[in-house]
């Protein structure tokens, strides 16, 4: 949590704050939290952040791809023009051989005037033809560059913005002050750029304004109309350059700040995005703007005041700590109660962080001594309440094994571990055995699992807090789906081990992968997901016994395979796993009759896609189209797509959500894409 720290470079002289207006400022804190919540904790602006990143960075990558064809299209010309050239050569050097030796014959003639046209072909209309292209290929490439730069500046503005709310998280003050001071930098330095971008196009449209205000065929009443129009233009380019003296900064602006101007920065920052996110005011541009001045604002106020909204940052996360450490007491005795393993291990994550956290504030020497003492009385009660959730496990697992003593299924050994089914284990054959390692908590939900499959195995305690399963290696696959449904971890098979290193993100991971080997490669269904929902997913397969395959990889994606002949029982259940209904399919066949590259795809929402294809079945088009909520889509040939789409920008800019990436282009000019600076948004 945020703290104060040495590096505090406030005046000697500057008055302290006595206890009665600290307890004061605390409560106003307090009520101003309530009040105006803040943007972390709005819940809005995030996610509206990397959603405008991902339509910003898709539409970056169409563009690269656009700009590395172009630049293929340019390298073929220019090969080509190198092998005109040379032809050309080769039919002068003829020409000129033939005159030397025999070109008073009259066939020789003939042929000589044959090959200068030739060559006057080359010279004169296919190399300009192909050197023609060659510079419309480079303006095309100027223009798409010029229109990536505006984009990716827009880019940048949102993955600054996105670091400045972010850093307000940070919990120590020196880490915090550095990310949003670089922060604040890049946001500074990208809403300048995009609002240079609008001078720009303005500058252009002026410019257009004035070559037909001065031609000569404009009547005078034109001229009358432009000369209005070019009042509100040269208007608008002195507001935007006002705007941007304004805004502009050096960028050791922010690092050369003080530690009570960054501070107070902060708070007047977060304020004002929390009034802009409450009032619905979401656009990019007013939000980065209302940041940036907000920041500025301290560079008007006195040093009194700064610091005093110094201290109001670094008094109120520990009140946001207190008020959340108490409701955590209060969820503590219902999540033990209640909740479900997930829960338990979230609690104990969360409890283990915090008591990290508040080690640090009670060793922290340049705290004032009241904060450390609340420290250590905070710090005693997460420890008390982690020992009582590492006691729920103990009790589960006791419970567990009294029931398996009672039955005569396990055995107490003497020093003070356990045994279960002994006699399995001595009478599988030693190269048969399959053992796997894992914690008391996650061995009891595992053995568990294998009772209710009806497999056979055998286990023991190896040291503290580990046991070792034991099945027979016909048993692994088994072993494997019930590993991976209940604790998330797949057995350390030999084809895992044959995986190891493949891959570009490195080591994959492989859950039954013989069954994936034994399908055709035409009868594969497989669909990508984050692990926790493949885990639900896989459970339900396993108790509607459809068999599958997995790769688990390290993005914590988990890549699921059934037959074609299960694809719609897959579909079914991860539609229930996910709260969705069943995706609808309108003239699905005409989708697969359609080749790939002469389909136009355009993806909307539901409401709009089921009037879309309204529309076109009304005007009599082929389509196809996918019902499923956001995700969905319209699909028609691409000689219809004018007919059916009257703008394709503008049904971009209606879609609700933009799913997928531009594929970046294989063959791409190294010279071509910008290095960006993505901190922050993964």
């Amino acid at each position: 949590m945020p703290v104060r720290d040495n590096d505090d470079k406030r005046i000697a002289d500057q008055p302290a704050v006595d206890a009665e207006e600290l307890r004061r400022k605390q409560a106003q804190s307090r009520e101003q939290q309530q009040d105006e919540t803040s943007v972390q904790k709005s819940g809005k602006l995030l996610p509206l952040l990397n959603a405008k990143a991902e339509h910003h960075q898709s539409r970056i990558d169409s563009l690269d791809e656009k700009i590395a064809n172009q630049t293929d299209k340019i390298d073929r010309n220019k090969a080509k023009i190198e092998v005109l050239s040379a032809k050309a050569d080769k039919l002068e050097d003829t020409n000129r051989m033939l005159k030397a030796t025999i070109g008073n014959l009259p066939g020789i003639r003939t042929l000589i005037a044959n090959n200068e046209k030739r060559i006057q072909a080359i010279r004169e209309v296919k190399i300009p033809k192909r050197q023609e292209k060659i510079d419309q290929g480079w303006k095309k490439i100027d223009t798409l560059t010029a229109k990536r730069d505006r984009i990716e500046h827009k880019l940048n503005r949102v993955i600054a913005l996105n670091d400045t709310i972010k850093s307000f998280g940070i919990h120590f003050n020196k880490e915090r002050r550095e990310a949003f001071a670089g922060a604040m930098t890049r946001l500074n330095s990208s809403t300048v750029d995009c609002l240079s971008d609008k001078k720009a196009t303005l500058e252009a449209k002026r410019q257009d304004i004035l070559d037909t205000y001065n031609a000569p065929e404009t009547s005078a009443v034109d001229k009358l109309k432009l000369g209005e129009q070019l009042k509100g233009v040269n208007e608008r380019i002195g507001a935007l350059e006002s705007k941007i003296m304004k805004l502009a900064r050096p960028e050791t602006h922010y690092e050369e700040q003080t530690n009570d101007q960054l501070d107070a920065s902060m708070v007047l920052t977060g304020d004002k995005l929390g009034e802009m996110v409450q009032n619905g005011t979401m656009d990019m541009p007013s939000l980065a703007e209302g940041a940036v001045q907000a920041a500025q604002k301290v560079e008007t106020l006195d040093r009194t005041k700064v610091a005093e909204l110094a201290d109001q940052l670094n008094i109120q996360p520990l009140a946001n700590v207190e008020m959340q450490l108490e409701d955590d007491y209060n969820m503590i005795d219902g999540i033990i109660n209640n909740g479900s393993k997930e829960d338990i291990d979230k609690a104990k994550a969360e409890l283990a962080e915090g008591i990290k956290s508040m080690e640090s504030l009670a060793e922290n020497p340049f705290v004032p001594q009241e904060m450390r003492d609340n420290a250590v009385e905070e710090l005693a009660k997460m420890k008390s309440q982690l020992e009582l959730l590492n006691m729920h496990d103990e009790v589960e697992v006791d419970s567990w094994l009294s029931d398996m003593l009672d039955k005569g299924d396990a055995v107490l050994t003497d020093d003070g571990g356990f045994k279960v089914n002994p006699d399995y284990y001595k009478e599988l054959p030693r190269n048969d055995r399959h053992v796997e390692t894992m914690t008391e908590i996650q061995a009891v939900e595992v053995m568990s699992a294998l009772i209710d499959a009806g497999v056979q195995f055998s286990a023991a305690t190896k040291g503290e807090d580990k046991v070792g399963i034991t099945v027979s290696k016909n048993d692994v696959s088994t072993l494997n789906d019930v590993m991976y449904a209940s604790i998330g971890k797949i057995a350390h098979t030999d084809a895992a081990k044959e995986n190891g290193g493949k891959g570009e993100k490195g080591k994959y991971e492989t859950i039954n992968p013989e069954y994936y080997a034994s399908l055709g490669k035409d009868d594969k269904h497989t669909r990508v997901e984050s692990i926790d929902t493949a885990r639900k997913i896989v459970a339900e397969l396993q108790k509607a016994n459809i068999p599958y395959s997995a790769v688990v990889r390290k993005n914590d994606t988990v890549a699921v395979t059934v037959s074609k002949a299960n694809a719609e029982a897959y579909k079914q259940i991860e539609s229930a796993v996910k709260g969705e209904r069943a995706v609808e399919y309108v003239n699905p066949d005409y989708f697969k009759t359609l080749p790939k590259q002469e389909r136009f795809t355009q993806r909307m929402d539901e409401g709009q896609a089921r009037k879309k294809s309204a529309e076109l079945t009304a005007k009599g088009v082929e389509h196809s189209a996918v019902f499923g909520g956001e995700k969905s889509a319209v699909t028609v040939a691409k000689k219809d797509s004018k007919r059916a789409f009257f703008s394709r920008g503008k049904m971009q800019r209606d879609a609700q959500r933009i799913s997928g990436r531009g594929q970046q282009n294989p063959h791409q000019r190294q010279q071509t894409p910008k290095k960006r600076n993505n901190q922050g948004l993964e």
